[in-house]
């Protein structure tokens, strides 16, 4: 006995100038006799744009984000500096080792 649910899915072929199904939206799912198919639609012009801007976007947080964990690291290496340099001056002159 074979399992129904074992069979390969098969690729569907769409014979050159049939018009294709026009569906909205960018991502279509369909399930029909236990086959999952996923449909994508091309991006248009003003979906580009948004993403561009959304990428835009996300790239300048992280720039931001970067360049201020760099000053902060800076900043507490000048702290860290001055503090040894204090340190240095208060213990006095250097003595010579025994």
């Amino acid at each position: 006995m074979t399992d129904p649910f074992d069979r390969r899915p098969e690729p569907e072929i769409i014979p050159p100038g049939v018009p294709l199904r026009q569906r909205s939206g960018v991502w279509m799912h369909s399930e029909r006799d236990g086959v999952r198919r996923i449909y994508v639609k091309q991006i248009g012009p003003l979906g580009t744009a948004l993403l561009t801007i959304g990428i835009g976007a996300v790239a300048g947080v992280a720039l931001l984000f970067l360049l201020g964990t760099a000053i902060i690291g800076l900043a507490a290496i000048g702290v860290l500096t001055i503090v040894g340099i204090i340190a240095g001056l208060l213990r006095g002159p250097p003595r010579p080792l025994r």
